[in-house]
């Protein structure tokens, strides 16, 4: 796979459906042909098997009952059946936006661009291909299960996950991260809203989703807004960092839900975006002044000044991180740490990767345990959490 080629063919798209954005111009039903053509060859460059943005083949019927699986302010998610095989899919329909071009079109064919280019990898939920109904479009993906936040709070927090499951489900997250990564693609979003956990007993297989908010590195003028959940952004995105967003954004957020898998609950929660950074720093400390102007912050004078207070605070007391008392040793092992504080770096230039967290101890002894999950596991919908609501 040429990994560049796909990064450049996905950019491409990215840059077409801004142009339309930002002329104000609908994207019109040939326009929108065009860009499903682009589409299938970022899927063809990055060798998954060519899922084409086909309406015909995604033709979808209601199920009875309690179809919702998700709604946030961009759609609404529901399951479906298709028509041809009778499998159960995952449906979303954008709200409308004639903002983006066509009621939503634009967002919704970006999406499918970041999914294609990924398409295949065991960790990312798969797309089906792009319906059209009402008039409207739809993303058909893969149904999965409930998302990992459902699967927490059924837990409670005084039964978050053992070590060894937290590390189960983190190996499959870096995985995906590191796809995702390798074509330029930042997914911006990841919180355990957007983890999928398989519905069926199947090893523990678990899933990131909704790409609605994600970048691509390489396109032309990406997302200048900030997007993300704030208990899972990375500091440089809540001071508003000209770097912020970026790779190591994702790394952060997957971080934090380590820890959350851990204690049952975010590591930092602030009621707004200032304290969730005084939160952080509380925690970590407050960064070095070279690191803090090296993310060239976008604050307000009063917070800018009160984190050179905070500075020298914790110089005075020596201060020094806290996060091993918040995640302490009968919690997590030396070799889990280590990637959890790799994470947790607030210098984004100094943050461990997801290809370096795999690379870590902590992993060095699941690979026996993957051999033992099917391998149908690991490519089609269903498959799900032995780990998960047990009372």
């Amino acid at each position: 796979m040429d990994t560049t080629e796909v990064a450049t063919r996905l950019a491409a798209v990215c840059d077409l459906i801004e142009e339309h954005r930002k002329s104000g111009a609908p994207i019109c039903a040939t326009r929108a042909a065009a860009i499903s053509a682009m589409i299938d060859d970022v899927a063809a460059a990055a060798a998954t098997g060519g899922t084409r943005i086909d309406s015909g083949a995604c033709s979808y019927e209601e199920v009875d009952g309690d179809d919702e699986l998700g709604v946030g302010l961009s759609g609404l998610v529901v399951r479906a059946r298709l028509r041809a095989t009778g499998e159960d899919v995952a449906v979303k329909s954008l709200h409308a936006d004639p903002g983006c071009g066509g009621g939503g079109i634009g967002r919704l064919l970006r999406e499918a661009c970041f999914m294609v280019a990924c398409g295949g990898h065991p960790s990312l939920v798969a797309l089906r291909g792009v319906a059209m109904d009402n008039g409207g479009h739809s993303l058909v993906m893969d149904y999965v299960g409930p998302n990992l936040l459902d699967v927490l709070r059924a837990r409670g927090r005084r039964r978050p996950f053992p070590e060894a499951d937290a590390r189960r489900v983190m190996r499959q997250l870096l995985a995906g991260a590191v796809e995702m990564h390798r074509h330029g693609i930042v997914h911006r979003d990841i919180k355990p809203e957007n983890v999928l956990v398989a519905a069926t007993g199947c090893g523990g297989v678990v899933k990131i989703c909704d790409l609605g908010s994600a970048k691509s590195t390489a396109e032309r003028s990406p997302p200048a807004d900030i997007a993300g959940t704030m208990e899972y952004m990375a500091p440089e995105v809540l001071a508003r960092s000209a770097c912020g967003h970026g790779v190591p954004a994702d790394a952060w957020s997957l971080g934090c839900v380590m820890a959350e898998l851990l204690t049952g609950e975010p590591p930092f929660r602030g009621e707004d975006q200032a304290d969730q950074l005084r939160e952080i720093f509380d925690v970590l400390g407050a960064p070095e002044e070279s690191v803090w102007e090296a993310m060239r912050p976008r604050l307000s004078a009063v917070l800018a000044s009160e984190v050179k207070q905070w500075r020298a605070r914790q110089r005075q007391v020596r201060h020094r991180s806290r996060l091993r008392e918040v995640i302490p040793g009968e919690v997590l092992s030396d070799e889990g740490f280590e990637v959890l504080k790799g994470l947790l770096t607030c210098d984004p230039e100094k943050r461990m990767t997801a290809a370096a967290a795999l690379r870590c101890a902590w992993f060095a002894d699941e690979v026996e345990e993957d051999a033992r999950v099917p391998a149908a596991a690991t490519s089609s919908a269903g498959c799900a959490m032995s780990l998960a609501i047990t009372a």
